[in-house]
Order: structure tokens, then sequence, then C-alpha cells
């Protein structure tokens, strides 16, 4: 029955392909289940405690700090095994977000006495400190993200990955409607320090998957780049920023993975704001787990009926073009619908809905795909590379979201007109470097070659 079923949504499976990514989706189960819990959070919390008028500083900030932790991982590749690197980083993160819980939770312990030299060194920033610092240690965490997607494409081929991306993405979506269902069910009742406090017990879990999966899958299948890699000179903890800059089709990577965050700051920064000043901290919390749950419902559907059929049925040359054409037509429609002059509470929820079709369509329809770009590359370009694309990237396409609302933060009109400008722009040069992307891969394919 279970064999008929999967056969039914993704394809023809053995029993070796429903054992391995069997354990890869649950694994992906819980690390997109426990973000989306802090992610629902952050928003809140960085209100309550700085104001959520400089979250477009906040998100630059986060730029700025991610660059270090993205040098950091590339020098973790080096020294570490790929499951080594889940251990520390998953540890590392489960401490932090129960510090960061506590102090949350008693804010006087984080206060800094007026007449210490810290604190007139420090009382420039807005807010209270421990709001930054939160909002930067949530933010940072999506490495676990890029770290498990490079783990996936070292072990991939490309036929197994267009059926398996379909499941492990379905397990996924799970893991965000429930991870932001207990924010909006909880978030209330037991308050957002709490529910972070628990994020760092629920990441544990990931190294625990981990650690299952090299025992069950046979060594030589797990790692299979290990003999060739090893004659190779390690390239440093800066090679992965050298391969972006310097191989187009990874750069053409970069522009697919990280493009509609410009996009989407901007719009999710318009419905935020007006939202930030209809609800308290943990209704806010609530309002964005809500979010969070819309956009699972879709993307669990999609994933489940979409995803593998697409990339099976029309090809990956389709599914990277057809996700930015959708975006543009729903730019154009928020703005011609706010010409109508409707109040500021309908425009939330309009853009609730585009957002939830955005976010949704890019977690299950140009994920999968950008991921499957990624196997006919170098393991430098999996792991390093793509860290620099899914943490350094994603934050730098935010940052230029961010000083776009930063300049025109106090003026919604303005924000409008030229985001939308802005927006359709970048969806055009989006669309253009998706169809060059797709027939690069289609050629590396045809020829049996990798990036490197």
């Amino acid at each position: 029955m279970l064999q008929r079923l999967i056969h039914f949504f993704w394809g023809e499976f053995t029993d070796e392909d429903i054992k391995k990514f069997g354990i890869l989706s649950i694994t992906f189960f819980f690390i997109i289940g426990n973000y989306w819990l802090i992610r629902s959070l952050k928003d809140a919390l960085f209100a309550s405690l700085v104001g959520f008028s400089w979250v477009p500083y906040a998100k630059i900030l986060s730029l700025v700090v991610n660059i270090f932790v993205v040098m950091g991982y590339g020098k973790l590749v080096d020294v570490l095994k790929k499951d080594r690197l889940f251990y520390l980083l998953c540890g590392f993160y489960s401490l932090l977000f129960i510090f960061i819980s506590i102090f949350t939770l008693y804010t006087n312990a984080m206060e800094i006495d007026q007449t210490s030299i810290f604190y007139s060194l420090t009382s420039w920033i807005p807010g209270k400190i421990l709001g930054w610092i939160t909002y930067v240690a949530i933010e940072s965490s999506s490495i676990l993200i890029a770290l498990f997607w490079a783990f996936v494409a070292s072990v991939m081929k490309v036929d197994s990955a267009k059926k398996g991306y379909g499941m492990i993405f379905f397990l996924g979506q799970t893991g965000q409607l429930l991870g932001a269902g207990m924010v909006a069910n909880f978030a209330q009742k037991f308050g957002s320090p709490v529910l972070l406090a628990l994020s760092g017990f629920l990441i544990l879990c990931v190294p625990l998957m981990i650690m299952i999966y090299m025992r069950v899958i046979p060594q030589e299948e797990v790692a299979p780049e290990v003999i060739t890699d090893k004659a190779k000179p390690k390239t440093g903890f800066m090679g992965g920023l050298k391969l972006l800059l310097t191989k187009p089709y990874v750069m053409g990577i970069f522009v697919v993975a990280t493009s509609y965050e410009v996009i989407g700051t901007v719009l999710d920064f318009q419905m935020k704001l007006i939202a930030s000043n209809q609800f308290s901290r943990d209704a806010f919390a609530a309002f964005n787990a809500k979010f969070g749950m819309s956009v699972g419902v879709l993307s669990l559907t999609f994933a489940l009926l979409g995803t593998s059929f697409f990339m099976r049925k029309f090809g990956l040359k389709f599914c990277l073009i057809s996700y930015p054409t959708m975006i543009g037509v729903l730019v154009g429609s928020i703005f011609v619908l706010r010409t109508f002059g409707i109040t500021d509470y309908t425009y939330m929820w309009i853009i609730f809905a585009a957002m939830i079709a955005i976010k949704g369509l890019n977690y299950t329809l140009n994920n999968p795909t950008k991921e499957v770009m990624y196997i006919p590359t170098s393991k430098d370009v999996k792991f390093k590379a793509k860290s620099w694309i899914d943490v350094f990237g994603n934050r730098t396409t935010k940052g230029i979201g961010s000083t776009i609302t930063g300049v025109f933060r106090t003026s919604l009109p303005d924000l409008l007109f030229y985001g939308t400008l802005i927006s359709l722009g970048v969806v055009g040069f989006w669309i253009f470097i998706a169809a060059l992307l797709g027939k690069a891969f289609g050629k590396l394919q045809e020829e049996g070659t990798i990036i490197e």
C-alpha cells in the first residue's frame, strides 16, 4: 500500500529508495518544522524588544553577520566530515536558542548598568540588544537548511532527485505546517520565549536522524566523492565565494535561488508593518504563524501533487521560468488592486494571500528545481558555493529589499510604487537568467560533465 501511494504521487521507487528518501525526508521535516517555529517568533520578539520599524536595519545587520557565519562554515567543511557538521551546528544552535529564551523571559538580566563603559558604547543602539541578537541568531540558523541540501546533493543522481525531492519537500512542508501551527495555537498561551526554548530541544532531532542515515545507508553510497576529492587541494573558506564569482553556472543558480527575496522582502515588510500596529507581541507571533501555516498548506498540497509531476512532465527549464513569471503577475495585480483605494487592513490581507503563493511555490517548485541544479557540480560547489548562495546570497538580496523598505518605510504609497517598478525589473532579469541556466544544465547532462 505504501509503495503504491508513493508510486502514485512521486513515481517508481525501489525499497532502497524508500529507505533512503524516507530518512532524508524525516530529517528535513525536523529542520523545516523547527525553522518555521522560530521564524514565526522572530518578528514578534524583535518588535517587542526593539520595534518593527527597525526590521530593515536588522536584515542588513544579519547580512553582515552571515558573511562571517558562511566563512566559518566553509572552514568547517574542510576539517569535518559531513555528518559531524550536523552534530556541531545543531548542538550550537540548540544551546543558543535555549539561552536566548531564558534572557527573553528575564529581560532585566540583560539590562546594562548606565554607569558602565559598555552602556556608553551601546546606548546608541535602538531598543534592547537582546532583540538584535535574537533576530540575527534566528536568521543565521538557515545555514542548517543549506547544509542539508548540500548533503543531499552529494549523494544524489538527477533521475533519482526528480522522484525523491518531491517526497522530501512534502515532509518538509508537513514540518512547516506543524511548526507554525505550534506558534499559532500556543504563543498566546505559553508565550514566545517558551516556544523558543522548545525549538532548542527539537533541533537536536536533526543530528539523530543523520546518525541513523549514516548507519543504515552503505558508506560507499553516502560518500561517492571521497576518493576523488582526496587528491584535490583544499580551497579554503573563501573558495565558495570564488566559485560563485568565477563560474557563470553557479552565478546563474545564485540569481534563481535569491531573486525572489528582493520582491518578498518589500511585500513582507508592508504586510507586517500593518500587522505590528494591529496586534500585541504574542498575537503578532500568532499572525505570523498563521501565515506560515497557510504557506504550509499550499506547499504541502503542491509537494504532494505538483513538484514531482511538473519536474518529470514539463522539465526543469519550465519550472525555472514559470515561478518568476507567476511572481510578476502577482506583483502587477497587487499594484492594480491598491490603486482602487482599499484600506491598509484590506491591503494587508491581499499581500497575505499573495505572499502565501510566492512563498509556497518557492518552497515546492523553485527550490526543488534549484537544488537539482547542484547535482552536476563538485563537492566545493555543493557545500561551499552553496552556503554562500543560501545564507549570504539570500541575506544580500534581502538586504537590497530592506534598503528599499528602509528608504520608503514612512510612506506606504511610495513603497508600493517604487517597490513594484523594481520588482518587475528583477522578474524580467530573473526569467532571462533562468532560461540560460536551464539550457546550461541540459548541456551538462548531455556531455556528462560537472562544474568544479
